[in-house]
């Protein structure tokens, strides 16, 4: 009896396991025949799923992107912790670090492709979007991006490899810098009078 392929999921799995491919050698050095190889499949049958490997990296960015973003919302409906974002954030950490990675690799080596680069601005405003669900609607969409710039500033510091410090720490040290900036402010101010 022949075996029964899902192609969809097969398709997702691909997709799941190029990360750390793309993420290692780089997207503009690693070629099909290399993916297929690492991937453990043929080069005819990664060709069949996807028609290149801008096509591959596409597709695998949107779904992972979107399924971040999905499970994003699913947990804003559930809380509106940003204790439990950051948890989720923190959870994930590998994951979102070798995504930014990919993003800074395109950024760099293919600033040419500006279908690549709609797709890191894309990426970026999915969990931008995403994320602004934690904050009140007053923060006028500032919330998500002011979090996401947070947290891609903890993953290059956690990418040194030597940050033990948890993301609740470096979370709490913005409220000092906050508590500066107000401060400075009004000194400003006052001294303006």
């Amino acid at each position: 009896m022949p075996k029964i392929v899902d192609h969809q999921q097969y398709r997702v799995e691909l997709l799941s396991k190029s990360l750390p491919i793309f993420v290692s050698k780089g997207v503009a050095s690693v070629s099909m025949r290399e993916l297929s190889k690492e991937l453990g499949v043929s080069t005819g049958t990664l060709y069949h799923y996807f028609p290149t490997k801008e096509a591959l990296f596409t597709s695998m960015v949107k779904h992972l992107v979107s399924s971040d973003a999905e499970a994003i919302l699913k947990l804003s409906e559930e809380s509106t912790s940003i204790i439990d974002i950051m948890n989720f954030v923190a959870g994930k950490e590998g994951h979102f670090l070798n995504l930014m990675l990919l993003a800074v690799d395109v950024k760099r080596q293919l600033s040419d492709s500006t279908e690549l680069i709609q797709l890191v601005d894309e990426s970026f405003s999915a969990y931008e979007s995403a994320l602004n669900r934690f904050f009140p609607k007053e923060t006028d969409g500032k919330g998500g991006k002011a979090f996401l710039s947070f947290f891609v500033g903890v993953l290059f510091l956690k990418s040194k490899g030597d940050e033990d410090t948890s993301w609740i720490e470096l979370f709490e040290g913005l409220k000092y810098l906050g508590d500066l900036f107000s401060d400075s402010g009004k000194n400003s101010a006052s001294s303006n009078l």
